[in-house]
Order: C-alpha cells, then sequence, then structure tokens
C-alpha cells in the first residue's frame, strides 16, 4: 500500500489514505492502470480501515537534505486528514468521538425585551447591569421594530420583570419603562460561540479543550494531552472554524531528541503547508515549521536582547536559527556572523536576509558547528582560518594575473590604433563605454532598477540560489581574528555546553588593549536548581572563573512546571580567553 501511495504522490509525508480517489477505476488508473484495478475496491477500503494522520517525520527530511533530495525543496501541499466534517479518528478511550455538526448548534432563547427610549438605553443598560443579555457576538440592545424613537434593551434568559430586585422595578416604573415582549427571539448558532464554547459542548466530560495554542503564521501549533488526542481532528476542525486567518493545525508528536532542536508533528486540521511567513518587530522571518525551530513566545526576548545592543557593534550568533536575533540586530546597524549547524536554518537565514534587503556587508552566514565557527572567526590555533586566507590570497593573486594580462592586451590594441591597424576588441569595448556616456549612464540605471527589487524577488532569489556554503565565499578572518563585542548562544538545551569553546580561544596580542564580549547564553534552570548552581555550571563548562560583577542572570519565562529559561549574560573571563596562550 505504500509503495502505491509513493507512485500516486512522491512526497515527504506519509499521505492518508483519505486523500485516494474514491472510485475504484480512478484509484487504478492512478497506480499506471496495470493489475491494480483488479483489486481496487477491496485496497481502497484496506487502505482507509488502516488510515494514518499527515505526519511531517522532521528526521527523516532534514537527514534526506544533503544528499538525496533536492535541498531546496519547500514543504509539499497535501490535503490534510482533519476535513471540514472533522471526521475525527476512532476513540483509543473507549468513547465514541462526536463528529462537528454545525447546525445542531442553532437555538432560539425567548427573553424578556423592555421598550427604552433611544435617549435613556445608555443608562439603563448600566443600570440593569447583570440582568442584560450577556452572550458573544450578540447585542442586548437591537432595533424597535421601524421605530426610530425607541430600542429593545433584552434581558438574559429567564430574567423576568418580576424577578428584578424591588429597587430596579421601582427605576424601570418612575421611567415609565414597559415589557414590549417577554417571548422576544433571539436567535444562537455555531458562528456566535468560541472555540472554548464549542468544545465544552462537544467533549465528554474530563476532557478539557486546549486553554491555548502558539500561532506560527497561518499554522496553530498544539501540544495536546493524551486524553485530548482521540479528539484532536475535531479539536483542529473548530480552531479553523473559530480563527479565519489559520489554515493548518499541528500537533507535537513526542519531545525534541535530534541535534536541530525541531520535533515530528502531526498535521490535524487544515493544509498541510508548513512553509510560513512571520512578522516580529518589523522583520520579516519565512521558515518551514517542520525543520526549523521557532518559538513565538520568545518575541519579547528578542527585542529586549537586541535593543541592548549599540549601533555599529559587532554580534556573533552561535545558534542563529533563520535569525530571530541576527536579523534585527543587522537592522539597528550592527555587523552580524550568525551561524548555525542544521542547513535548513542556515538557508532560511540567508534567505530572510534577502528577504529584509540586507546586503552581504552587514550579515555573514554560516552552516557549521557552534564551537568550530567561533574558533573559526578566532582565529584560534587548529582552526581553518588560515587555510581560508590562504585560499583568498591565491585567488586574488589569480585575479590580479588576469587583469594584468587583460591591461596588456588592452596596450597593445591601443598601440595599434594609434598606427592605423585594426583595433581588435579595443573598438568595441571604447565604443560601448561612449555610448553608455551619451546614453545618459545606462549601467547606473540598471543599477537603480536593481536596487529597487523588491525583498520577495530577492528572497525568490536567494531559494534559487540553494543552500549557503558552510562559509560565506570570500570570508577569511583577518590574522589574530575578529574583534566583537557580543555573543548569543540561543539553544537553551545545551547552549552552556559549549562555553568550552571559549578556553583558550582568543589571541592575547589582538584582545590586550580591548574589552573581551560578552556572552548572552540561554539556559534552563530545572526543579530545585538555584542561579548558583546556573553560574556553577557556567564555570564548570568554561574552565575557569567568572570575574565578579560582570554577570548578570534574567528569567525569560516559564516552559513547565519547575522549569525556566534564563539568559545567562557575562563578559569572557580574561583567564579563560587567553588559557594556555600567554
Amino acid at each position: 500500500m505504500r509503495l502505491l501511495l509513493r507512485k500516486l504522490r512522491p512526497l515527504n509525508f506519509v499521505c492518508s489514505a483519505r486523500q485516494l480517489p474514491t472510485k475504484p477505476s480512478a484509484f487504478a488508473s492512478a497506480a499506471g492502470r496495470s493489475s491494480v484495478r483488479i483489486g481496487a475496491q477491496s485496497r481502497l477500503a484496506t487502505a482507509r480501515s488502516e488510515a494514518r494522520p499527515t505526519r511531517v517525520d522532521t528526521c527523516a527530511r532534514l537527514s534526506r537534505v544533503a544528499g538525496v533530495l533536492n535541498p531546496m525543496e519547500c514543504a509539499p501541499t497535501v490535503a490534510a486528514t482533519a476535513t471540514g466534517d472533522a471526521s475525527a479518528a476512532p476513540s483509543t478511550s473507549g468513547r465514541e468521538v462526536p463528529t462537528l455538526e454545525r447546525d445542531s448548534f442553532k437555538q432560539i432563547l425567548n427573553v424578556t425585551a423592555l421598550r427604552v427610549p433611544n435617549r435613556k438605553c445608555a443608562d439603563m443598560m448600566k443600570a440593569l447591569r447583570g440582568f442584560t443579555l450577556d452572550r458573544p457576538r450578540l447585542r442586548c440592545i437591537v432595533q424597535d421594530g421601524d421605530s426610530s424613537e425607541t430600542k429593545l434593551l433584552l434581558l438574559e434568559e429567564k430574567v423576568t420583570l418580576e424577578g428584578l430586585p424591588p429597587d430596579l422595578r421601582a427605576l424601570l416604573a418612575a421611567e415609565g419603562l414597559v415589557v414590549a415582549s417577554s417571548c422576544h427571539p433571539v436567535v444562537l448558532d455555531y458562528s456566535m460561540l468560541s472555540a472554548d464554547a464549542v468544545l465544552k459542548r462537544l467533549l465528554p466530560e474530563g476532557v478539557d479543550a486546549p486553554s491555548s495554542f502558539e500561532t506560527v503564521g497561518h499554522i496553530a501549533h498544539l501540544n495536546l494531552r493524551d486524553e485530548q488526542l482521540p479528539y484532536r481532528y475535531l479539536i483542529g476542525a473548530v480552531l479553523l472554524d473559530k480563527n479565519p486567518h489559520l489554515k493548518t493545525v499541528v500537533n507535537k508528536v513526542g519531545s525534541i531528541e535530534n541535534e536541530f532542536r525541531v520535533f515530528q508533528m502531526e498535521v490535524i486540521g487544515g493544509e498541510a503547508r508548513l512553509e510560513t511567513e512571520v512578522t516580529q518587530h518589523g522583520a520579516k522571518f519565512r521558515l518551514d515549521f517542520s525543520q526549523v525551530y521557532w518559538n513565538s513566545r520568545l518575541e519579547s526576548e528578542h527585542l529586549r536582547l537586541v535593543t541592548s545592543f549599540g549601533r555599529g557593534e559587532v554580534l556573533v550568533d552561535m545558534m542563529a536559527g533563520i535569525g530571530p536575533f541576527a536579523i534585527p540586530a543587522a537592522q539597528r546597524g550592527l555587523t552580524v556572523y550568525a551561524n548555525d549547524l542544521n542547513p535548513r536554518s542556515a538557508h532560511y537565514l540567508h534567505l530572510n536576509a534577502r528577504l529584509n534587503r540586507m546586503g552581504t556587508a552587514g550579515l555573514h552566514v554560516f552552516n557549521m558547528d557552534g564551537r568550530a565557527f567561533l574558533r573559526l572567526l578566532c582565529d584560534t590555533p587548529g582552526s581553518t582560518a588560515q587555510q581560508l586566507r590562504d585560499e583568498q590570497q591565491q585567488k586574488q593573486q589569480s585575479q590580479q594575473q588576469q587583469e594584468t594580462q587583460g591591461q596588456d592586451q588592452r596596450d597593445r590594441e591601443g598601440e595599434q590604433q594609434q598606427q592605423g591597424q585594426p583595433a581588435g576588441a579595443a573598438a568595441p569595448a571604447a565604443a560601448a563605454a561612449d555610448a553608455a556616456a551619451a546614453d545618459g549612464n545606462p549601467a547606473k540605471r540598471q543599477k537603480t532598477r536593481a536596487s529597487r527589487q523588491t525583498g520577495a524577488a530577492a528572497a525568490a532569489a536567494a531559494a534559487a540560489a540553494g543552500p549557503p556554503p558552510p562559509v560565506p565565499a570570500g570570508f577569511a578572518p583577518p590574522a589574530g581574528g575578529l574583534l566583537f563585542d557580543h555573543v548569543v548562544m540561543n539553544l537553551p538545551a545545551s547552549a552552556i555546553e559549549f562555553l568550552d569553546a571559549f578556553s583558550g580561544a582568543f589571541d592575547p596580542v589582538t584582545w590586550a588593549d580591548r574589552p573581551l564580549p560578552y556572552v548572552h547564553c540561554y539556559t534552563f534552570k530545572r526543579g530545585t536548581e538555584t542561579e548558583a548552581d546556573i553560574l556553577a555550571k557556567a564555570e564548570r563548562y568554561l574552565g575557569g572563573p567568572l570575574e565578579p560583577g560582570s554577570c548578570s542572570v534574567h528569567t525569560v519565562r516559564d516552559v513547565a512546571p519547575n522549569k525556566l529559561m534564563l539568559c545567562l549574560s557575562f563578559r569572557v573571563p580574561r583567564e579563560v580567553a587567553f588559557k594556555g596562550r600567554t
């Protein structure tokens, strides 16, 4: 069956059998009009009985990026298993999973309606607060037929004039207000109910509706509990109905266990279109949610840290992801060297730089191991810095040689022209230059047109160019290493372990009269750990003590019960930076 599915749709998803044609003849035709036609009916029935949800196997996709698959492939568009009718998977709890029948939510409330002059509506609504109709998307003051002088003030269901407190009845009598109708019909339907109200009605006792979800562009990301899983398609359908801006609903499957910090996910509603675009503080980020790490809940932390940097400073982002720190920092006027081990993250980081119209001088994208990246920039002994400088020097020498040969050729042609001989290639070149000058410098106009290229077109060009190389073309650190001001390490699960890369990484001569950079390392504090424990752990990985007064700990957010995300900021200790090199 899976072989047949691969023939029908060779994608990186395991497609649900609900995507197969409903007619046996169409099913057989799609398979190649072979012997499949004979058993199409039985195979289709079997496939539907074994239907599985659309699942994105992130590890498999990422492992094939380097070779078998085109690394520039976009997330395919596959019909999700959760349709608009929310036909959910069979329950594993012994309960029947309800279907979403939207018409069944329609009901008519018969309420008491008071006739109130227009000028008194606001006062009466305030006086009767707590007794007026209070339902989502319904107003308690409505038109009174064709009257332009009065309105109807609707009371809550089962609230009658006789049931009001004596002081309110006296107020109504004093104002001369009367009951226009004791059975005024109010129509409630599915569109007027919130997602929470719908799910509370549909889900059985003991199964709560999801209290929140993360939004990533057009994608809603849920972390459903075990008791909610049998109802996941129902939940997905309701969320799509109640949030028109959403097109896809996914549920996290399992925990994050791979080095790229991405997780497997299951599409439980809408389209399986997982490439999306988000905007944070004026910066655009394109990403495939199944291939890279992204957390919208860190938006305020991105802003906090980036605004602490000064214009003209140099930032090294060791675990940059798709650029939530690197892109805004470059926009603020910093020079950024950004790296990520995940080739797909590096690809989207490079694409987002183009999308936000950033030049190559402001943001440099690397695709390396974090330790190797830092030691390359610092020109640490054993890094590839010298090899890159040698290659760059050879390339420059080759270019100079070609330019010298070209100049010699032009000089010979000039001499021939002075002697009345054919000018060879010199004449066309000179004519082209004269034409350009006479025509109002079209080369300049062409450059102007290129500078007006939209961010979307620039991003498309970056996507077509493929993933960036491990080291940007033509890059080589100066002897003694780059000088930089900040290092960001945004990999809280393991970034603190990378602090050993700073030990002996800096050249004492280069940094002799310059303050060493500040490191901003994200990490988790679990259980009974204290800030002192976190500092001790950092010193253990650094291989030396932190300098007194140079460190601070900022609490970012609660990740889970007894688990906090922290940002540890400190200046690299000189004892650590120059260890073994003084």
